[in-house]
């Protein structure tokens, strides 16, 4: 993220951004392919079921943690101008081609089971979680100014408060649900971040927990796009909803938070999901570690 920030121009004029969705799209086949060899039918119901309730429930705590603060600041209502522009519309190309990549993947594991031995896999994912990373750290330092710096506090408080949300229904989900905290948290706690998750809690325990996790994650992206403008439609239009969106705030929902809460809304959407992807990376190994 350091080299991003200073060599900004180099950055931008190689477009390394615009290769970050071809390394997403390979982790997630990898993993997919690996999880449709090992994980058996049956457990594809009890997969998805867990799936969604991880999303719902996990949005709702970063939701309920981050409401009180904002009535603390005094922060409710958010002014400015909600139009956005046309580079900043809604895509629904990536996340739909993810989810065919996802499926072709597991379809092509479990019925063809192509002999590649497991050691090869753990390896492959974990050179495109480094390239993910990699990729992502310098797209991010070419993105930050002055402004994003002396204005982020909202944001950053955002961040923390939705993480801190989301670690706690991982507990909770961990007792009710039976599973080790250890991995409840991993699935809780990938606000949003689907590619990365996914592909880390599939190294560490396993495809079954990875697509779990995965699907959960990606259910969170899709679902912001549908409760931010319900909220505000209903009234509560409220900075506390960039929790909701979590990591993807800055990037794949930022739109509708710029069209449904305004600029200021949007900035800090920006920042909370930047906050979330700068610390994601560092803070979910040592989670898994515990």
């Amino acid at each position: 993220m350091v080299i991003g920030y200073y060599l900004k121009a180099w950055v931008k004029t190689l477009g390394l951004g615009h290769y970050l969705q071809y390394v997403v799209m390979a982790l997630v086949f990898t993993m997919s392919l690996w999880a449709g060899g090992v994980v058996s039918s049956n457990y594809v119901i009890n997969i998805v079921t867990y799936a969604v309730i991880y999303a719902v429930t996990s949005m709702i705590a970063s939701l309920a943690v981050t409401v009180p603060i904002s009535e603390v600041l005094r922060i409710k209502r958010i002014g400015g101008n909600g139009a956005v522009s046309n580079s900043d519309k809604v895509s629904v190309r990536l996340p739909v081609i993810l989810l065919t990549v996802l499926v072709i993947g597991w379809l092509l594991g479990y019925y063809v089971k192509p002999p590649i031995p497991s050691g090869y896999i753990d390896s492959a994912i974990v050179i495109e979680l480094l390239a993910l990373i990699l990729v992502i750290g310098l797209d991010m330092g070419s993105s930050i100014n002055r402004r994003f710096i002396a204005h982020g506090s909202l944001g950053v408080i955002i961040a923390f408060s939705a993480m801190f949300g989301s670690a706690v229904d991982g507990l909770l989900l961990s007792y009710v649900l039976g599973l080790p905290p250890q991995e409840s948290l991993g699935i809780s706690m990938g606000m949003g971040w689907y590619s990365l998750v996914g592909p880390l809690l599939s190294v560490k325990f396993g495809p079954a927990i990875g697509t779990l996790a995965f699907l959960a994650n990606f259910l969170r992206e899709q679902l912001t796009y549908i409760t931010v403008p319900l909220f505000v439609m209903g009234g509560f239009r409220d900075v506390a909803l960039v929790s909701i969106g979590g990591a993807t705030s800055m990037d794949d929902t930022l739109p509708i938070y710029r069209l449904y809460i305004g600029e200021t809304g949007g900035f800090a959407a920006f920042v909370s999901g930047f906050v979330i992807t700068m610390v994601l990376p560092i803070l979910l190994p040592y989670i898994l570690m515990l």
